[in-house]
């Protein structure tokens, strides 16, 4: 039950920084203790046999890795703390630099609010390509990780087809999900590859990266695994990510969650080091708290919001490039809830320094696609990507002359100062910012209709960037291996 002691409810902490330094320092000792003491459980032999070559204590019949802090400690030290991901088109390269906020969707969804019957279906492997052209068409989604798991595919090489449809639709950087075993990742490496140029040109310049989550409390999948050792040898960025529910998979209380959560994460970091020192990673979760009275997973509560800012502070102290799971919400249809809970998780974990955010589009615990959401949601992106420039003093910006030409009781409205910074000044999709009168002049039309509407004059306008014909052709080759080889 939530506080009711008046002082307790009303006591804050620094708006911008979480995890301070002395809290950084508990953590990631205790997260140490757990590496060393507990370990982390890895059903995969061959990433055992790597921690145990570089320093690790294994119990192979139990599984268990016992991790030491030099071993962890050097991890983080390798891991490189500044890089490029590389799109086709490099006027959108990713510059992990801590100077740069790149938005995208999130890659879980199984089912998809149809835009033109408003009903749900399974996800399609078009859903994806309407992603992708939408992606193309709105400046703000920064990368693209595919939006859904196809339900119209073969389902043991869905993630090779979502792959395709991304490389074949847009060229932006490319961000891949839920990848479940080593041969799979050597597949989606085949296909970067062939973007890249080839191998050596992948290694030197990445054009995907890869979510390989973790299995909270403490456990690495062997697949999973064993495609982090592929994808550190081949060059390719794993995203590492934990996703521990507090109360149920982690301890309820938030600091004792970040506590199991780091440690995934340093097992992760500290294997993609062992398969090639200097490998590059990303560190990002989706942290959550469970409801109180049921246990069930929340993503869009306070405590969530909280965890995603946390999260990046730890990246932060470490120095290594973050990417924040936000938007996260338990909504069951597009509008406020939605917005508010993605609004709040969002701000925080931006306000921390992320470098990369992913979630938008999606909604009850994002598990459904909508079209109508993600425009919504694309709002409320720009909005925060204004937000996040601050405010820009200099000569021209203090306006000295013009506050001294316009003096007292005068108006700004038609100077040319006013005009030209007018151009700077963010703008809404779908929101509203008219009278009352007008909007019921123009019919009434509710948000999430309007939201309708904008989504499909945006797929009228879209296009679709493909590759070069032979990068397609080796795109196709893989997908039909991928059929034939993964069942």
């Amino acid at each position: 039950m939530a506080t009711t002691d008046f002082r307790k409810l009303n006591m804050k902490k620094n708006a911008t920084r979480i995890i301070d330094k002395e809290a950084f320092r508990r953590i990631h000792e205790e997260s140490i203790r757990v590496l060393e003491n507990i370990g982390i459980r890895i059903y995969s032999r061959a990433a055992l046999d790597l921690l145990k070559e570089h320093g690790a204590r294994v119990d192979y019949q139990k599984m268990v890795a016992k991790i030491p802090e030099d071993l962890v400690e050097r991890s983080i030290r390798s891991a490189p703390k500044q890089y490029v991901l590389h799109a086709r088109n490099p006027e959108y390269d990713i510059h992990l630099d801590d100077s740069h906020l790149y938005f995208t969707f999130d890659g879980c969804g199984v089912q998809t609010v149809d835009i033109d019957s408003g009903r749900r279906r399974p996800a399609r492997k078009q859903d994806i390509v309407d992603c992708a052209r939408l992606a193309n068409r709105l400046p703000g989604v920064g990368y693209f990780t595919p939006s859904v798991a196809p339900q119209d595919v073969p389902l043991h090489a869905h993630v090779l087809h979502q792959i395709d449809a991304a490389y074949s639709t847009t060229d932006k950087f490319v961000m891949s999900e839920s990848t479940t075993t080593g041969h799979e990742a050597r597949l989606q490496i085949e296909m970067a590859a062939a973007v890249a140029g080839g191998k050596d040109g992948l290694l030197q310049r990445p054009t995907l990266s890869a979510i390989i989550c973790a299995v909270p409390p403490l456990n690495l999948d062997g697949g999973g695994s064993d495609a982090t050792i592929e994808f550190a040898r081949a060059g390719v960025p794993v995203m590492m990510m934990s996703m521990v529910e507090a109360g149920v998979s982690g301890p309820v209380t938030l600091a004792g969650t970040l506590v199991v959560s780091n440690a995934e994460i340093l097992a992760l970091l500290t294997l993609t080091q062992c398969a090639r020192k200097g490998a590059r990673a990303i560190y990002g979760s989706v942290l959550s708290m469970m409801e109180p009275r049921t246990g069930a997973y929340v993503s869009g509560a306070p405590e969530a919001a909280l965890l995603c800012g946390a999260v990046v502070d730890l990246a932060k102290h470490y120095g290594l490039p973050a990417q924040a799971g936000t938007f996260g919400t338990n909504a069951l249809m597009p509008g406020s809830q939605a917005a508010t809970e993605h609004c709040l998780t969002t701000m925080l974990a931006v306000n921390a320094g992320a470098d990369m955010v992913n979630g938008f589009g999606l909604i009850e615990a994002s598990t459904v696609l909508s079209f109508e959401q993600l425009i919504l949601d694309y709002d409320i992106v720009t909005e925060i990507l204004h937000i996040s420039k601050g405010i820009e003093v200099n000569d021209d910006t203090v306006a000295r002359d013009l506050i001294a030409e316009v003096g007292i009781g005068g108006t700004y409205l038609a100077k040319r100062h006013t005009l030209s910074h007018l151009r700077d000044a963010w703008e809404p999709m779908v929101f509203e910012y008219g009278t009352y009168e007008d909007w019921v002049k123009r019919g009434s039309i509710d948000p999430v209709k309007r939201a309708n509407e904008k989504a499909r004059a945006l797929l009228r306008e879209a296009k679709t960037v493909p590759p070069e014909k032979d990068v397609a052709k080796a795109l196709q080759a893989v997908v039909k291996k991928a059929e034939k080889e993964l069942r």
